[in-house]
């Protein structure tokens, strides 16, 4: 649901969904990776760079490696 909220441009409404899920899939690497994706797209760097961080320490598909390298490059 975030992931369909981003690609709506709705990162207010990502971000909540990101959020909520914690006490679900703490673990989840892809949400964090898209997490940080909507903090960056909504303006606050800082904390999506920390989600980043979190994402490279949990179990990553090599899709969602290969992503987090992209987003978390910069000029990527």
């Amino acid at each position: 649901m975030g992931e369909a909220l981003i690609a709506k441009n709705r990162f207010d409404l990502a971000l909540a969904k990101f959020a909520g899920a914690e006490k679900y899939a703490p673990n989840w690497g892809r949400r964090h990776l898209k997490w940080g994706e909507a903090l960056i797209y909504a303006g606050k760097p800082g904390e999506g760079k920390k989600q980043f961080v979190v994402a490279s320490g949990l179990d990553l598909s090599s899709a969602a490696s290969a992503e987090l390298v992209r987003v978390h490059t910069p000029n990527g």
